[in-house]
């Protein structure tokens, strides 16, 4: 590829995943839909996720592309645990659920009492949900804080800054308001990283004297 068609797929990917994410945040619904409430805006948007979460990983990747450090070697790493680990979460809590209350809503009414409280029980997050949850965390903040420190070097402090308190905030849940708004907050750092002036030598030429 072309190194300005690379460039350009580069920034497209970097800016474009955390937008699509904000966009997808705003549009969530702010509570999973329940009986008799229309499903399909709900499994559209955690089908679209998962495209998502494949363009965040990659994100993380060009961040860090070129790179030969341990941060960026563990950021490396932990990209793959962080890609199953949501997209686990994301086809269980998101696809399988609407799916269910989709058809939970098909029942004939005197069954829907019934299908509604084990809709209810299955919504009911036990100590291993709480755990799966907390490893889906862990594995984002891991992956992209080691992409931060990877790229400390070359990024002005305040885009460090922005990156690492957006990946905080989006580590609570992708809908609104903490998704957007540690999308928004992750995008901008990684806009001032990637649009920043290049710093150019402006030492002078050291001179050799014959001798």
């Amino acid at each position: 590829m072309p190194n300005d068609n690379r460039i350009l797929f580069r920034r497209t990917v970097l800016f474009g995943t955390p937008l699509l994410y904000i966009v997808l945040g705003l549009i969530h619904p702010m509570e999973d839909p329940g009986m008799g409430e229309d499903t399909g805006v709900f499994i559209a948007l955690h089908f679209a996720q998962l495209f998502l979460i494949a363009g965040i990983a990659l994100s993380l990747w060009f961040l860090v592309d070129g790179l030969d450090s341990r941060a960026a070697t563990v950021t490396r790493a932990l990209i793959l645990p962080y890609v199953i680990l949501y997209t686990t979460l994301d086809a269980i809590a998101g696809l399988a659920m609407g799916d269910v209350v989709a058809a939970a809503n098909a029942l004939p009414a005197a069954d829907q009492a019934a299908a509604g409280r084990l809709i209810d029980d299955l919504r009911q997050a036990e100590i291993t949900g709480y755990l799966f949850y907390a490893a889906v965390g862990l594995a984002w903040l891991g992956a992209a804080f080691s992409a931060i420190v990877a790229v400390r070097h070359r990024s002005p402090r305040p885009a460090l800054v922005l990156m690492g308190l957006g990946a905080l905030v989006f580590a609570v849940g992708h809908p609104k308001p903490f998704g957007p708004t540690g999308m928004a907050l992750f995008l901008v750092g990684i806009i001032w990283l990637e649009l920043r002036p290049q710093r150019k030598d402006t030492r002078a030429p050291v001179s050799v004297q014959p001798t």
